[in-house]
């Protein structure tokens, strides 16, 4: 058979790559999606070429490695044997490998034969001849021609288990679940009582899942096998699989860990899916049936940890694998304060730490976040020591020497001060803020001004649920799924809705129409679940649409199918197939007559309000409100706020003004004080620094309102 070589540059180069990659991962890549998609994933120029001729590519160079391999690898390795030669043949590598085999001494034995002879010739020269040589054998197994590869699971024995704070409850709960699953449930099983054989833990990133794991595996005293690793290797997949559940057996009772599980049986659909992973799942199911028809599955419990449920292949969540699932939502207030209590019970504190205001700062900040706030206080803390030793201070140069010194302290105290923890949550950006989650809004109603009748229905309708739902469930009362904001632009629907999530403390999560919309099929879909699923995890929850008619319109109306699904997709969560309990959602639109009907039905978005143009005394209401924004508390008791606003507002020019517009006024009464000041100082004479009447003047003269004949929108009814 002719051998093969490189043929071009581009397999050069992906030999190369494939050989960096190995060498910086440890293992080792056998199938052509493997290779390719490390290429994709690094940084390498090979990244951008296109599919075909890369894939051609990385097979001819697997073909060659595949054939390095099955050669007499001993040969290359004990090169050193042989004198150094003179050649000055520096060109690739395979070719200089190729030349060893070229160059070998035809007088010697081959070197495999030569090791034996050595062995032999050692054996000996032993003490006791004979028996030395047959002790020598069993200490020393001989090693294959083929290197072993090494095994794909991971065995880890947690010894102490770690504080658990803010999620106590669910932890008993899991440890009690697993304790029956592997300590006691042989004598259910007698009795015809079988417990579970798989647990999935689903929840944010950061949350605390795999510690919640481990800290089970250090309570009841059993090994962990984690098999993450197994699927990465398509080829060994169902061999390593099987070792890993030899090992599990082996170490009963045992658990077996699948990290991230929507990334290792992704379903049929999803980003991450290819053709070996159908296989995957039929191979782990087999492993799991094997536990079952051997009567070891009360000696070996399969748990798995994801973020992402919904890209779960459902085959892996019926009964008699993952049949039970335990969530981890983002933790509230009192469940931060209880993990900041855990983090820094060893740490000095100043006294004027207050947790409990940290807590709330730091809203939608899961464990990990917590994590990182303490290192970076921490890290204030120890650069004001080193400040204090004298040696080295901020904004001074430091020499070569002065830095090379260690740092002492010596027993200077130096607390944590409240400032240093407000500071690290200040400049720190939390995991779930780059998912789309927002911080709580700071608007609150005195910023809204007037909509008094609004704000009575969102209270019964969206604060009071998630503020007292143990009332609400006394009174069986079921709240609608969310409300439909509607009206003319710039009348403040989108500040209502952030002020309702102020005042029921609410995470926010902002959704754009057009963000959700994709031309693939099933991404749109799977975009809404998804927004679902970590609204559901960050409960409670207001989920916000803006421009809600593009993204629901009536299904009989669009071109396409896209616009369907989505509809269908939203319908099912909104009915809440999937729970739904403290999620509420807010639309806003300023088209209602173009929003499919089915989603405005009793139970779902069977509320919709009215944010019109306002009223004189409105227009009073939100004039000061925009005054009180910007000139504080203190601006209240002045005659300008008192009687000057409430004659600019009731002017008639101001009629038809929405809430954008009122602030439009401000803004250029402001901007004419500026100019007047500037005026005023380059002649050298004192001017008033504040908004006079000859300002507001010139602003109500030159201020339009922005909304044409608003009686058109009043006549978009709700069919």
């Amino acid at each position: 058979m002719a051998r093969l070589s490189l043929r071009s540059g581009l397999e050069r180069d992906v030999y190369q790559i494939v050989t960096k990659l190995e060498t910086a991962d440890g293992s080792s890549l056998t199938s052509v999606s493997a290779v390719y998609d490390a290429i994709k994933q690094s940084n390498s120029s090979l990244g951008r070429l296109k599919k075909r001729p890369l894939q051609d590519a990385i097979d001819r160079v697997l073909q060659i490695r595949k054939r390095q391999e099955s050669d007499d690898s001993e040969a290359a390795i004990d090169n050193s044997i042989q004198p150094p030669t003179e050649s000055s043949d520096t060109g690739f590598l395979l070719n200089r490998q190729m030349t060893k085999h070229w160059k070998l001494d035809s007088g010697q034995p081959p070197v495999a034969k030569r090791r034996r002879i050595d062995v032999e010739k050692e054996a000996d020269n032993t003490p006791d001849g004979g028996p030395g040589s047959a002790m020598a054998q069993q200490e020393k197994p001989q090693q294959s021609k083929k290197m072993q590869r090494s095994s794909r699971h991971h065995v880890e024995q947690p010894i102490e288990p770690v504080t658990m704070a803010g999620i106590d409850d669910l932890y008993r709960l899991l440890l009690d679940h697993c304790r029956m699953c592997l300590r006691i449930s042989r004598d259910f099983r007698h009795r015809g009582l079988e417990q579970s054989s798989g647990i999935l833990i689903s929840g944010p990133s950061g949350v605390g899942k795999m510690t919640l794991v481990k800290n089970v595996a250090a309570a009841l005293r059993v090994p962990l096998i984690s098999v993450a690793g197994c699927f990465l290797d398509p080829e060994r997949l169902e061999r390593s699989l099987s070792e890993a559940f030899d090992t599990a057996l082996s170490m009963a009772p045992s658990i077996v860990l699948i990290r991230r599980l929507d990334r290792c049986l992704p379903k049929a659909g999803s980003p991450t899916h290819s053709d070996h992973y159908a296989r995957a799942s039929a191979y782990f199911e087999k492993q799991m049936e094997r536990l079952s028809t051997s009567g070891q599955q009360d000696r070996v419990l399969a748990m798995a940890t994801t973020s992402m449920i919904t890209d779960i292949d459902p085959a892996m969540l019926k009964l008699g694998i993952f049949e039970e699932t335990y969530q981890l939502k983002v933790p509230d207030s009192a469940a931060r304060l209880a993990m900041l209590q855990a983090l820094t019970a060893n740490i000095d504190l100043a006294d004027d730490v207050d947790l409990g205001q940290i807590a709330a700062l730091a809203h939608g900040y899961v464990a990990s976040d917590l994590v990182a706030i303490k290192k970076r206080a921490a890290k204030s803390v120890l650069q004001r020591l080193a400040g204090c030793g004298g040696k080295m201070q901020q904004g001074q140069p430091s020499d070569a020497a002065l830095l090379a010194e260690d740092i002492e302290t010596g027993d200077k105290y130096e607390p944590m001060t409240l400032n240093d923890l407000k500071e690290a949550v200040r400049n720190y950006t939390p995991s779930l803020r780059k998912e789309g989650f927002t911080v709580i809004p700071s608007v609150t109603w005195d910023q809204v001004g007037a909509l008094e009748n609004v704000r009575r229905q969102l209270q019964r309708s969206i604060i009071g649920p998630i503020k007292q739902p143990e009332l609400y469930r006394t009174w069986h009362l079921t709240h609608p799924a969310g409300v439909v904001l509607w009206g003319p632009p710039g009348c403040g629907k989108t500040l209502v809705a952030q002020a309702v999530a102020n005042e029921a403390q609410a995470s926010f999560i902002v959704v754009n129409g057009p963000e959700i919309l994709n031309k693939y099929v099933g991404e749109s879909e799977r975009a809404v679940r998804e927004l679902f699923e970590r609204a559901r995890s960050a409960a409670p929850c207001i989920i916000f649409f803006d421009e809600f008619d593009s993204v629901v319109p009536p299904r009989g109306s669009t071109s396409t199918d896209s616009g369907a699904r989505i509809v269908n997709a939203l319908l099912t969560e909104l009915d809440g197939a999937q729970g739904r309990d403290g999620v509420h959602v807010i639309a806003t639109t300023n088209r209602p007559d173009l929003i499919d009907g089915a989603i405005l039905r009793p139970g779902r978005l069977s509320m919709q309000l009215l944010i019109d143009i306002p009223t004189p005394a409105e227009r009073v209401e939100i004039l000061r409100a925009i005054y009180r924004k910007f000139r504080g508390a203190a601006a209240v008791q002045t005659v300008e706020y008192k009687e000057v606003l409430a004659g600019v507002a009731l002017d008639g020019r101001c009629n038809g003004f929405s809430g954008a517009d009122l602030g439009n006024l401000h803004t250029k009464a402001c901007e004419h004080g500026l100019g007047r000041c500037e005026a005023a100082a380059a002649a050298g004479v004192d001017a008033l620094e504040r908004v006079t009447r000859d300002d507001w003047e010139y602003a109500l003269d030159n201020t339009r309102p922005s909304v044409k004949h608003p009686e058109s929108y009043r006549l978009r009814c709700f069919n």
